[in-house]
């Protein structure tokens, strides 16, 4: 830096004071262009353009210096089916949704506060729950964190890792488990994170506070803890059931998460883009049946999957909703039990009881006396009024809505009653 008067130069630095004056005046400012983001990776602005290498100008909050290659668009998807085909999905939607949470994270800076949480879980340790992580977050970086029982501690460890690693794009909460207190995996803090399109990161102990854009991907990988209602209404489930001993498993393609997934990486980048440009090339359709709180995302993220052949996104919402819900899972197994029959809470709670369901469907302080059962039972059932459950039978599945209503039943006084409407079963596949 050189210091010019007159045209002759007086020196070589520039004390604080007048640095700091330089640095705060919109006529020094204005002779530089604005960058919101320095990127190693491409990205996809706001009109769907692949950032090319230099300076993209895709308008406030994308106006991007990329720093990488030209990006490459493949027209196959040969690695993406070659790893989707070793992984032991329990549906064809666990598999499709594994397809959109890398989509989601190759579009990670669209949709701020708007994108779910990827919800990974399995029926055992060693099922590759991390791996699905690692296929989504693809060439982007990833940090994980430990879940902590209180929301405090969680807040602290993601607050840390994002300032600390300020390129990151997907957030792990990774191997989540509860202890002997908890009945659900909860956060406050995640919750509220997902949702906020411009949250405030702050902690006691991780420096100032910083207001950053929410272009952050949040994964939960665990296996067997529940998840609490409001996490579940925000994430995209992807469940993995593994057959057999794991440990006898073999693989066409290696091992999938530290041989295959690192020789990959970059192709299996270049066709997600080569399916985020065929879509680009149909119009851009959307995926007007998707069905999910974050709408914007699940309809543009569904008209991608449909244009590369991919079918049954979110088709388990549904029934991850009930399988990961304790108490939707036990109001599942009472109907199921028990459809298409009107009773009262009293008798619903004589029936969670001998089912053994006391304590999954009943409040706590309303367990031990039959009163209290009637009272409590009628509470969890009003509050899941109208609600679908998804629930699994040795037979199949069964589609089961909650539904309400106070009339009179037979004469005598009016008088609530509950039951579980049987709209769907599916047999099982032999």
């Amino acid at each position: 830096m050189l210091v010019m008067k007159d045209g002759k130069v007086k020196g070589s630095r520039i004390n604080a004071a007048d640095l700091n004056a330089m640095l705060r005046n919109e006529a020094f400012l204005g002779q530089f262009v604005p960058v919101d983001r320095l990127s190693a990776v491409p990205l996809y602005l706001p009109d769907f353009a692949l950032t090319v290498p230099g300076f993209n100008d895709g308008g406030a909050d994308h106006r991007i210096l990329y720093s990488g290659q030209r990006p490459v668009i493949s027209d196959d998807l040969e690695a993406v089916t070659a790893f989707l085909g070793v992984m032991q999905f329990e549906s064809n939607a666990d598999r499709t949704n594994t397809v959109a949470a890398a989509l989601t994270v190759l579009l990670h800076n669209h949709w701020p506060g708007g994108k779910p949480v990827v919800l990974v879980t399995a029926t055992k340790s060693h099922a590759g729950k991390d791996t699905i992580i690692s296929f989504a977050t693809g060439t982007n970086k990833s940090v994980s964190i430990s879940y902590q029982a209180t929301s405090w501690a969680v807040e602290r460890n993601f607050v840390g890792a994002v300032k600390t690693n300020p390129d990151v794009a997907v957030v792990v909460v990774e191997n989540a488990r509860l202890d002997g207190r908890d009945k659900v995996i909860a956060s406050a803090f995640l919750e509220r994170f997902v949702t906020d399109p411009e949250p405030q990161l702050f902690s006691t102990g991780t420096g100032a506070a910083l207001r950053v854009r929410n272009d952050f991907v949040l994964a939960i990988s665990t296996n067997f803890g529940s998840v609490s209602e409001d996490i579940l209404n925000r994430a995209m489930s992807i469940h993995l059931n593994p057959v057999g001993d794991i440990a006898d498993r073999s693989s066409l393609i290696g091992n999938p998460k530290l041989e295959f997934l690192p020789a990959n990486r970059e192709k299996i980048a270049a066709e997600l883009r080569g399916m985020v440009e065929r879509w680009k090339a149909a119009g851009r359709p959307l995926d007007e049946a998707a069905r999910h709180p974050f709408g914007p995302w699940a309809k543009t993220v569904g008209g991608i999957l449909k244009v590369g052949g991919f079918t049954d996104f979110l088709a388990n919402y549904g029934s991850r909703k009930t399988a990961d819900d304790p108490i939707r899972r036990g109001l599942g197994i009472l109907g199921a039990a028990h459809p298409d029959v009107w009773l009262g809470s009293g008798e619903w709670a004589k029936l969670a009881v001998d089912l053994g369901l006391e304590k999954a469907v009943i409040p706590a302080a309303d367990q031990g006396t039959d009163a209290g059962r009637k009272r409590g039972i009628g509470v969890v059932l009003t509050n899941h009024q109208d609600e679908s459950l998804v629930v699994e039978t040795e037979g199949g599945a069964v589609t089961l809505r909650l539904e309400k209503e106070r009339r009179r039943w037979g004469g005598g006084e009016p008088q609530v009653k509950y039951q579980f409407k049987t709209l769907e079963k599916k047999e099982a596949e032999s």
